[in-house]
């Protein structure tokens, strides 16, 4: 971008002055629910903060779109009175040494966020009927699948997603029959367990069948998940996170990410119409 274009762009963002600049580097754990935001694992900031993970905003929504998960990165962190955002992102060369909090998360080093078109991961998950579920095993049909914990306090986050599942449900099932599934995790196995789950998904349908439940290890999650671009974690007995809801397609490949909470119903049900038409089309 030119350097124009690039403080116009940063004047825009802040609406008033730099105050104060740190540099600072760290390690990407996650991704927003929109283009500007990073999680990002990183160093202390002396005099500013301690090492920790957290999201950080920047303008430069081309420096976001070229990182992965596990990328070393260093970064320019500008803090004004009412705003804070960050600039010149740029990788670190391989084998740079982090001091980073070995309370965070763990990042999964070199593991890429899925894209539209990627396989889908195999995993083993455990169902709300303690059954054990292979993502392997959904192939042959269209499945949506989120994210959640039951627990979940914010009305926009978890309980809309289900209460989107809950209104897909039936729609799905009336047009096309066994053709689709609904899977919702949670990333709080601890927590949720079989029982848990089962509670829940009572609030929400009669049908398990079609609409399932399940979480896993804890490993197990934590790597879905963050493919995914899904990244958690705890902080004041709550969980704080980023929403990502996908369509995988019968063939077992990613067909739509949608991030955050603005997708609607009729976005998904017609994008799950196209899929399953593609699909008998080829047959």
């Amino acid at each position: 971008m030119p350097r124009l274009l690039l403080l116009a762009a940063l004047l825009l963002w802040t609406g008033c002055r730099f105050s104060r600049t740190y540099e600072v580097r760290g390690r990407v754990v996650g991704f927003g629910d929109d283009p500007h935001t990073l999680f990002i694992q990183h160093e202390e900031i002396p005099g500013y903060m301690p090492a920790m993970t957290m999201p950080f905003r920047t303008p430069d929504t081309t420096a976001v779109s070229r990182l992965s998960l596990g990328d070393q990165i260093a970064f320019t962190f500008h803090v004004t009175r009412d705003s804070a955002w960050i600039t010149d992102i740029r990788r670190l060369p391989p084998g740079t040494r982090l001091n980073l909090d070995a309370g965070a998360p763990p990042a999964f080093q070199g593991l890429p966020l899925l894209q539209e078109g990627d396989p889908l991961p195999d995993a083993t998950l455990l169902t709300q009927d303690s059954l054990q579920l292979r993502l392997s095993d959904l192939r042959g049909r269209a499945m949506l699948l989120t994210f959640i914990y039951t627990r979940c306090p914010v009305p926009d986050f978890c309980p809309l997603m289900s209460r989107r599942f809950q209104q897909l449900q039936e729609p799905l099932k009336a047009r096309f029959g066994d053709r689709t599934r609904l899977l919702t995790i949670s990333f709080d196995p601890a927590y949720d367990t079989p029982s848990v789950l089962r509670r829940y998904a009572r609030h929400y349908t009669d049908d398990t069948r079609h609409w399932i439940f399940a979480t896993g290890d804890t490993t197990t999650i934590r790597r879905l998940a963050a493919q995914f671009g899904v990244h958690y974690e705890t902080e004041g007995g709550e969980i704080i996170h980023n929403l990502t809801t996908a369509l995988v397609m019968p063939d077992g490949r990613i067909g739509r990410i949608w991030r955050g909470n603005r997708w609607t119903t009729d976005e998904v049900l017609a994008a799950v119409a196209e899929v399953l038409a593609d699909t008998a089309a080829t047959r």
